[in-house]
């Protein structure tokens, strides 16, 4: 038939003899009479003239009837009566644009009585294939339509084998019943008509069904094909190691009844490897499940000493290390002296992912406590790496050891506060601030200046030291400038005011007129005294800042610096003043004034604890004053860890 010879049909006598004609200009004014009809959005393909199917150039046929809207129509509402009336050849019926056959659509509709019916009449196009290599098998399971896939396939001319075929995204029908969730439909497919090879045929996204089904936890499906698989080992062994590893998919789920079934019946999924290049055993490790990991160690013991294949060159204990898994760690323990590539052990590899609980654990077992300062390939001790990941607690545990050499070098002749303010650039983050501040409180030292200047010119890095002429940087530092002279300013208004507004107020008959009513009370010398303490303060601050306007960066961070701790200490005195000048007034009722005490002593701990990291200071030799200012450090750790765990 050709296409200036296909002709669509209806099912009124009114338009027979209509039909009967060739000439295209009649076939199109028929099309045009019939485009207004409502059809199913879902279903319908845009259909089109048989004159415009003859510019659509397909590899297996051009010559087709195209279906039009009153027979789309009856296929999707299951009008069988008016289709098995139609005189002319049914499987010559295709959608202008995807090819669907009428098995298709009827499938894709779950019109299961109708398909049962119509199959005797067009017995070949249950092979046939649309544009996207769909069978109607594979169109009644992407729409989910159970009943109408088990019409197609209980049909008696149905063959088996075609459960195999594929689309071109190399899904069989099994693949699109579970990527679409349809597990009655997969255990149908499975259970009661066992579908040979396609139970692990790999589709091009190098999935098997066997690994979909364990993704998606329908055990009784995956027990039925890892029965037919063992029954095949020669073919399926060698299929499922080409793509998506099982093994890994059963350890995902953390379902060890499946993965013990799995490989006592096949054996060759313990030398999978996952994307990213790790073995099954380091896979479990790194997700911290130890009774897989006791399983996996047991039964394939050799494993634990088998390189992954990602950059790294892990080992499983490496993997168990960047997990964090303090469980699993001490079930590889007898592992613990191998390194990776990079020559790195657990240490390195858990401060370098900043697993702070298993640092610890590894710091104070006794046969390891020589790897605080051993040297990775380029020379980087867990401190380095630590640091460069900013793992602020990390760094802090690893700098209270007195074993730990905080002047120890890389490569590069980096030690690690070198790490810490080249990698932070310019505006550090809060991760970044902490990092430094847990190296500077015990004094870590610097290398030489030429050291950090060739290597910030070799790897192109852009620091502080070489941005003198950056724009960006100068406004963003006057900013900060901005931002503290304006708090300095406030805080000098709000104390000079308060300072001829004194609580109490003052006498207004001789011989003391003109004097403050309660000078007497020791809390209000103590509140002119915090008063005053905090406006000369506020205004030194208000004085240094202004050198910052003179546009020189130095200057600026001379200015910050200086002016900083002024600011931290007339905030803390203008606290105190408040909280004696409220405590002087309300002496009559004494338990009011007391718990306005304890409230003021509390937030005034808060404030400093929040404004002291702002400071900064270059390091602190006095023991006590560490003390205090690494409780401070501690709180704001967990600040920065809370958010981190809500946030990212």
């Amino acid at each position: 038939m050709s296409p200036d010879s296909a002709t669509p049909i209806t099912l009124t006598h009114s338009v027979e003899d209509e039909i009967e004609t060739s000439s295209s200009e009649a076939i199109d004014a028929f099309l045009r009479s019939r485009a207004t009809n409502n059809i199913d959005p879902v279903h319908s393909n845009r259909f089109c003239s048989s004159q415009s199917s003859s510019t659509n150039s397909l590899s297996w046929e051009d010559n087709f009837v195209p279906i039009e809207p009153d027979l789309y129509k009856f296929l999707v509402n299951g009008t069988k009566d008016e289709i098995l009336g139609l005189s002319t050849n049914l499987e010559e019926f295709k959608s202008s644009e995807e090819r669907n056959s009428v098995l298709h659509i009827a499938a894709s509709a779950g019109q299961s009585d109708l398909i049962s019916d119509i199959l005797p009449q067009c017995k070949e196009l249950i092979k046939w294939k649309n544009i996207k290599g769909d069978l109607p098998l594979h169109s009644a399971a992407k729409s989910g339509q159970f009943n109408a896939l088990k019409a197609l396939i209980t049909w008696d001319g149905f063959s088996k084998e075609i459960l195999g075929w594929v689309n071109k995204e190399g899904d069989t029908v099994l693949h699109i019943a579970l990527q679409n969730n349809q597990k009655e439909m997969g255990e149908f497919l499975v259970g009661e008509y066992c579908i040979g090879k396609a139970c692990y045929m790999m589709n091009k996204e190098k999935v098997c069904p066997l690994y979909l089904g364990i993704k998606l936890g329908y055990w009784e499906l995956v027990r039925n094909i890892i029965s037919y698989t063992s029954q095949n080992k020669e073919d399926s062994e060698e299929a499922l190691l080409q793509g998506m590893s099982v093994a890994h998919a059963a350890i995902e789920v953390n379902n060890i009844e499946v993965l013990k079934e799995l490989l006592s019946n096949h054996r060759n999924p313990i030398e999978s490897w996952d994307e990213e290049g790790r073995s099954p055993l380091s896979y479990a490790a790194f997700k911290g499940y130890l009774e897989v990991v006791q399983y996996l160690h047991k039964e394939f013991p050799e494993c634990a000493f088998k390189c992954d294949k990602d950059e790294e060159g892990s080992f499983p204990i490496h993997k168990a290390a960047s997990g964090g898994s303090i469980k699993v760690i001490k079930e590889l323990h007898h592992t613990k002296s191998l390194l990776n590539r990079t020559e790195q052990n657990i240490l390195h590899v858990a401060a370098a992912s900043g697993k702070s609980k298993l640092v610890s654990y590894l710091l104070n077992v006794p046969e390891l406590q020589g790897l605080i300062n051993r040297k990775d390939k380029d020379q980087n001790t867990p401190l380095h790496l630590a640091t460069k990941g900013f793992h602020p607690r990390v760094v802090y545990i690893l700098t209270r050891e007195r074993r730990c050499k905080c002047e120890l070098q890389n490569k590069d002749g980096l030690t690690a506060l070198d790490v810490a303010e080249i990698h932070s650039g310019p505006y550090p983050t809060f991760k970044a601030r902490l990092t430094w501040m847990a190296l500077r409180y015990v004094d870590a030292p610097r290398s030489s200046q030429l050291t950090r200047k060739r290597y910030v010119q070799k790897n192109g890095i852009q620091k502080q030291y070489n941005k003198v002429n950056d724009t960006k940087a100068l406004e963003g530092y006057k900013d900060r400038v901005d931002t503290h002279l304006l708090v300095a300013t406030l805080v000098a208004t709000v104390t000079f005011a308060a300072g001829f507004t004194l609580p109490g107020g003052y006498n207004q008959s001789n011989p003391d007129i003109g004097m403050a009513v309660l000078a007497h009370f020791w809390a209000f010398k103590a509140f002119v005294l915090c008063n005053t303490a905090a406006l000369y303060s506020a205004i030194l601050s208000v004085v240094s800042l202004m050198w910052a306007y003179m546009g020189d960066r130095k200057l600026i961070l001379v200015s910050l610096k200086f002016a900083l701790p002024l600011l931290g200490f007339a905030l803390a005195m203008m606290s105190l003043a408040f909280m004696m000048g409220i405590f002087v007034v309300l002496k009559t009722v004494s338990w009011l004034s007391y718990v306005v005490l304890g409230i003021g002593s509390v937030f005034l701990l808060i404030v400093l604890v929040f404004f002291i990291p702002l400071y900064n200071p270059s390091y602190i030799r006095n023991s006590l004053v560490r003390f205090f200012f690494s409780g401070t450090f501690l709180l704001l750790l967990i600040v920065c860890e809370n958010s981190i765990t809500e946030y990212d």
